[in-house]
């Protein structure tokens, strides 16, 4: 058997076969009775309910689904004497640490406990006590379902140096009081939590905070109430993935030595001027995946240390008609940040002309620009005389085909050009100066509509006679095909070659003959879909006259553009767990802006009001029906409301989520009513999930159908 048949088998039991049954590759049993797998230094041990002896050789140890309810000094007798540096605890039903677990553990540099959710927080903070304090450098404490710490959890860390990770839990509140006993709390990940509120006092030495992915509506305060900073040493903050709706000037307050700021997938409609003048030494800023942004204010981005920029998937059309609106100026909007270097503008609306070259007049220092799938057809022939340093340019997935010459010309310093997925349809001599050519380390132009004539001999003939092959990188040779002609559709360009003789000027004959053939069959086309096609033809009579009647006193129909929310979710307090960690996160991955009442409804409003308000701003209502919902009073008033809308839209602007199957003892009338009168999508975790998420979307994103209404 070959080589490679013994390593696909060996790939495929070690997907089989679990707990340490089979090793391949690296790995080979260890331990006293082989309980284990080791590579040289690192051991991997599960379905254990004890710690075996290992080799002397191992620093990093690995127990991941093993049974050990109790962890203490005994437990790591067989291991007290080897230098381990790395220890890893995951899904171990671990409940009790005792507080000399790790005292012959005097070389640990990291400890994770992961998915450790039986955890009692009050022995971990005790068994801290038999950490070196000099020696550890980094604690994982993630995913262990954790609603809070004790106000003392590091009281036994008041010397330590460390990073932390508090990732995946379920804090609701992030009181930085209890890390004021660590000395160097250098840095704190405590993204993909459900934290709302955040207290910063207490994190005086922290460099690095993420607070990503959680339910935040605003800016933390960063300063006292002296205004002095809570953050004297922070260089990266990430606000990314919450619902933070506005930000101003005095948002960055006391914040002097931050470098990047990522607000990526945030609910930002507008961006004031000067909203980041405060940060000094800003170097980076990240405002991507904000898809109700609506204005940029002209000088909203004003910053002299700001090199990195990144803008994208906004969908923000950059165009004639926003700037008329004032909704940006393309004069200004990079003018104010003189020390530009990097610029990503990917997934939004660049197809105007004009307002792109305006767009990029001003930014003589770009080293590198990404605009992918922005909608771009052609580019400005001055879009890279004002760019003379550019190193990287990326075009990919646009709808480019031709562009000018000279546009490529007296650029020294490019050194990747990505062109792919676009519309070229041939590459030829004329393309690309030959200076370009010899100074790019990469040109991507895979993806392409080619068309296989003799038009591409000569980039062809180029591949085949140098080594220029190696500038398309591992794209080159699968994904170059032809387009045209029909019968070479999907034939590789490497396996096109076009002879001398096939690519010789036809003579003039042939020429009279093919235009007399090609006029006669437009001519014979044009009658036969005149006959073929009067039904289309009526159907576009028939919209010529509804626009027309439109400007005079008809509105188009609704969609989901006319509202701030793509859906109001109607749900009983009880199954908060489930349509905040779960319905939320797929609905809102799908790019849908959901509202929901725990975080979206303003503050000091009578709730009554509060509901009214955003179902009105919200094109669909979702409905989480279950045991809980069907009994709660509360829901049942909601329920009337939804009916109400219901009858004034129609069925499709309902979206009905089956939970939980509803009791017959439950099951009261008004529901009954709802449920026999509208569709319903039943929810069951595993086994065709991946189906009932694509339904809810696809729901949600249907049309209501609703028709035009004059207003006379």
């Amino acid at each position: 058997m070959s080589n490679l048949k013994i390593n696909c088998v060996c790939i495929i039991l070690c997907f089989a076969v679990g707990c340490n049954v089979f090793c391949c590759a690296k790995e080979k049993p260890c331990g006293k009775n082989n309980e284990c797998n080791c590579t040289k230094a690192v051991a991997t041990c599960s379905c254990l309910n004890y710690i075996p002896k290992l080799p002397p050789t191992i620093t990093k140890l690995i127990l991941k689904n093993n049974t050990l309810p109790l962890i203490n000094r005994i437990s790591f007798m067989n291991i007290s004497s080897i230098n381990l540096r790395i220890l890893y605890f995951e899904n171990n039903s671990i409940e009790i640490l005792q507080d000399d677990a790790f005292y012959d553990l005097k070389n640990i540099t990291e400890l994770s406990l992961i998915t450790e959710k039986l955890l009692n927080t009050t022995s971990l903070k005790s068994s801290f006590q038999s950490l070196t304090i000099g020696t550890i450098q980094r604690l994982y404490l993630e995913n262990n379902d954790w609603y809070g710490l004790p106000n003392d959890m590091f009281y036994y860390l008041s010397g330590a140096n460390i990073a932390l990770s508090l990732r995946n839990n379920l804090f609701h509140k992030l009181n930085s009081n209890v890390f004021l006993p660590i000395a160097n709390l250098r840095k704190l990940q405590v993204e993909e939590n459900e934290i709302v509120y955040v207290n910063l006092n207490g994190l005086m030495t922290t460099g690095f905070l993420d607070l990503s992915n959680n339910n935040i509506y605003a800016i933390p305060n960063f300063c006292n109430n002296s205004d002095e900073t809570f953050v004297p040493q922070l260089k990266y903050l990430s606000l990314a993935y919450n619902a933070i709706r506005k930000i101003s000037k005095e948002s960055f307050k006391c914040l002097d030595n931050l470098k990047y700021l990522i607000m990526d997938g945030n609910r930002l409609r507008s961006l004031d001027n000067n909203v980041f003048a405060l940060l000094h030494n800003l170097r980076k800023l990240a405002i991507g995946y904000n898809q109700q942004l609506k204005d940029i204010a002209p000088f909203a981005f004003n910053s002299s240390s700001l090199q990195i920029l990144h803008l994208y998937r906004n969908n923000f059309r950059y165009s004639k008609k926003k700037y008329k609106e004032k909704r940006f100026n393309p004069q200004t909007i990079f003018q104010t940040i003189p020390n530009l270097k990097e610029l990503d503008l990917s997934r939004n609306y660049l197809n105007e002309y004009a307002i792109v070259r305006e767009l990029f007049a001003s930014t003589r220092h770009i080293h590198k620009l990404t605009l992918v799938s922005s909608d771009i057809t052609t580019i400005p022939e001055e879009l890279l005389r004002n760019m003379p340093h550019i190193k990287s340019l990326n075009l990919q997935g646009n709808e480019i085909e031709l562009w000018n010459e000279s546009l490529f010309d007296n650029l020294p310093s490019m050194r990747e050009l990505y062109l792919d997925g676009n519309n070229i349809h041939v590459i030829n001599e004329t393309s690309f100066p030959a200076k370009l050519l010899k100074s790019l380390d990469v040109l991507e132009l895979s993806g392409n509509q080619y068309r296989c004539t003799c038009e591409m001999k000569w980039f062809l003939d180029k591949i085949r006679s140098t080594n220029f092959s190696t500038k398309l990188r591992e794209s080159w040779p699968s994904r170059y095909t032809c387009y045209y002609p029909e019968h070479l559709r999907l034939t590789l360009l490497a396996d096109y070659f076009p002879t001398i003789a096939e690519c010789n000027s036809l003579n003039i004959v042939s020429l009279i003959i093919i235009t007399a053939c090609s006029s006669v069959l437009i001519l014979l086309f044009c009658v036969i879909m005149t006959f073929q096609c009067q039904i289309n033809f009526k159907n576009a009579l028939y919209l010529f006259r509804l626009k027309q009647r439109m400007k005079h006193g008809y509105f188009s129909l609704e969609s989901s553009d006319d509202y701030e929310f793509d859906a109001f979710v109607v749900y009983c307090d009880a199954d908060r767990l489930w349509v905040h960690g779960v319905l939320l996160k797929h609905l809102e991955n799908s790019n849908l802006n959901i509202c929901v009442h725990h975080r979206d409804f303003d503050v000091g409003e009578p709730v009554l009001n509060n509901i009214g308000k955003y179902m009105a701003k919200s094109w669909k209502i979702i409905v989480v029906l279950s045991n809980n919902f069907a009994k709660s009073e509360w829901c049942q008033w909601e329920v009337d409301l939804v009916q109400e809308r219901r009858r004034r839209q129609g069925k499709k602007v309902l979206v009905l989520v089956m939970y939980q199957q509803i009791d017959s003892k439950h099951m009261i009338t008004p529901l009954k009513a709802l449920l026999d009168t509208t569709p319903y999508l039943s929810y069951k975790e595993g086994f065709g999930e991946y189906l009932f998420w694509t339904a809810v979307v696809k729901d949600i994103n249907k049309p209501l159908n609703i028709p035009p209404i004059s207003i006379f």
